[in-house]
């Protein structure tokens, strides 16, 4: 029993010659007037034959030759008028939902190249997230075996997406110093590597292949794919990585390029002040990085929580953009830097990470 035709459909086969299955002149369906002819149809079997014969095939070999190419998005309802243009990095779109997908990538490679990473090894590395995420997701695609150690205040989607990828977890307790967490785990890793020639840990706080990841990849794609030069920058601190690495690819561009580095006012290391607990996960982990190019930002700024969360929440309704807290911070400082240049000058920025792995915070609360 087949379903009812509605009411003034054809019969199967109506206004089609059967025996040579082509429609009949006159013939309209309603898909084929709006679709038209599809060219690619036609290519594809007339290049059947010697496959993929003009390189127009489109399979990764794996997922991790998908890492990058994130777009470069106009800023638009939350930009002022007479402020400056401001163009965000859309990393939430990168292959692990992050930014640090491109360094976890760097690392892992660099390491096989100098011989540091073999069968067996396991990779061991302190993080306050997203770097756990890469590397994990990493480690899953090449074979080998990953830990991560994190503070026990991230949010656990962090936690459970490192897990998905066949991580384990090993947490230290923030006590409400988050530099003084961040530290524990770093021994922690360090003691683990101690302990066993096979352990591996990349630290991303060190690692010069954070900037190189930036620098070649991230940074490169931005100035490729903006239409006029790059006015102004700004960036979280975190490992260092991002604004020392895409810093220097557009200071290069443009030795006048304005850039500013960015903490949480609860952690404002940078500046000086004192470190506690924070909700900008990723950012202002109480530490200076050694990777960090402390010449390559003109001024440091601080930001709320609240006024972090409270962009990350308007990018979404506004812009369409659902990212993390992080990307908040960073359009925070966007916004001033742009009304700061004003109208006719670029300021670009980034955001790091979807939001997807926030919704057991604040972020997902009207605080």
């Amino acid at each position: 029993m087949g379903f009812p035709r509605p009411c003034g459909a054809a019969r199967p086969g109506a206004g089609r010659n059967v025996e040579s299955g082509v429609a009949s002149q006159g013939t309209d369906d309603g898909v084929s007037r709006l679709l038209g002819p599809i060219p690619g149809v036609r290519a594809y079997t007339q290049r059947a034959e010697g496959w993929p014969s003009d390189g127009g095939a489109m399979i990764y070999k794996s997922i991790l030759e998908a890492v990058g190419h994130t777009p470069l998005v106009r800023l638009n309802r939350v930009v002022r008028p007479g402020m400056a243009r401001v163009l965000v990095k859309y990393e939430a779109m990168n292959v692990g939902g992050s930014i640090k997908t491109r360094t976890a990538l760097r690392m892992v490679r660099e390491a096989e190249r100098q011989g540091r990473l073999h069968k067996g090894s396991i990779i061991v590395e302190p993080t306050s997230g997203n770097q756990g995420i890469g590397l994990a997701l990493v480690a899953a695609v090449l074979g080998y075996s990953a830990r991560i150690i994190m503070p026990d205040s991230v949010a656990i989607e962090r936690r459970r997406l490192v897990s998905q990828y066949g991580a384990l977890v090993l947490t230290e307790h923030d006590d409400g110093d988050i530099g003084a967490c961040i530290q524990a785990c770093i021994a922690r890793a360090q003691r683990m590597a101690a302990e066993d020639e096979n352990v591996y840990v990349p630290q991303q706080f060190e690692n010069p292949a954070n900037v190189v990841a930036q620098y070649e990849g991230t940074g490169a794609e931005i100035l490729a794919d903006a239409d006029s030069p790059i006015d102004g920058f700004c960036s979280g601190v975190g490992t260092g990585g991002t604004i020392s690495g895409v810093g220097r690819a557009l200071r290069e561009a443009n030795p006048q390029t304005l850039i500013w580095a960015v903490e949480p006012d609860q952690a404002p290391v940078l500046s000086g002040g004192k470190v506690g607990t924070h909700l900008q996960m990723g950012i202002g982990d109480g530490i200076i990085p050694a990777i960090l190019d402390r010449d390559i930002f003109d001024d440091v700024v601080t930001v709320s929580d609240s006024a972090a969360m409270g962009m990350a929440r308007s990018l979404a309704r506004e812009e369409g953009l659902m990212c993390g807290i992080t990307s908040g911070t960073n359009v925070v400082a966007a916004l001033r830097m742009a009304e700061q240049l004003g109208r006719g000058k670029t300021v670009v920025t980034v955001l790091p990470d979807t939001a997807e792995r926030y919704i057991s915070t604040q972020l997902f609360c009207e605080g």
